[in-house]
């Protein structure tokens, strides 16, 4: 599932290119994307799966974690029904993940956190009993883990999607039957000159008297 994301990434700001550029990047490596360029709605649905134990492990802070939990779970939970997501869950999922990124990317980076209490950590708050302390190995592990879960989540299919290939599969089964009867036609003509011959205006000529 993981994609090696290494070192510590930079995060901000992310535009709709820069999730293009995942999104293209990602598509070539994931499992879940079949060779077709399609994507495994169940390859899909484990690997956020398995993203819910990852993010309860990272030093989030709680309202954040909790708040990705649910989005994960409506996400994957349409895509074991559907095999697609709606492109409003994406959306509010990747927004999470964004704002993630920018919560770890704020963290006060220390040797070792004191008496750190995710459930009240503030990113970018100095105030003692509201900090939000990481070291650097855990700022560079959650890092890696949302930019994972952001490929994910921008080569999660969705409806329109779905109705994208079923178009093309469509075109392509039409040109298909064209193609098939096209040559049909063309075998008839090439059997009637076998069985006929062509008469080149000598049709019955025996030779000279």
């Amino acid at each position: 599932m993981v994609r090696r994301v290494n070192g510590r990434a930079s995060v901000a700001p992310y535009h709709r290119s820069v999730v293009a550029a995942i999104h293209d990047m990602c598509s070539n490596d994931s499992p879940s994307v079949k060779p077709d360029g399609t994507t495994d709605a169940a390859e899909l649905a484990a690997e956020y799966e398995e993203f819910l134990l990852d993010i309860e492990e990272q030093p989030l802070p709680g309202y954040r974690t909790e708040e990705m939990r649910v989005r994960i779970e409506e996400v994957r939970a349409t895509l074991a029904t559907e095999g697609v997501a709606s492109a409003g869950q994406l959306q509010q999922l990747l927004r999470t993940v964004t704002e993630a990124l920018a919560d770890v990317q704020a963290a006060q980076v220390v040797p070792v956190p004191e008496s750190r209490d995710l459930s009240a950590a503030v990113p970018g708050t100095t105030g003692t009993g509201a900090a939000y302390e990481v070291t650097e190995t855990e700022q560079a592990t959650a890092t890696n883990v949302l930019i994972n879960l952001l490929f994910t989540v921008v080569e999660t299919p969705t409806h329109a999607d779905r109705r994208r290939v079923e178009a093309s599969a469509a075109r392509d089964d039409d040109a298909r039957g064209g193609d098939a009867r096209d040559g049909g036609t063309d075998t008839e003509a090439d059997n009637t000159d076998t069985e006929e011959g062509p008469a080149f205006g000598v049709t019955g000529y025996a030779g000279p008297e």
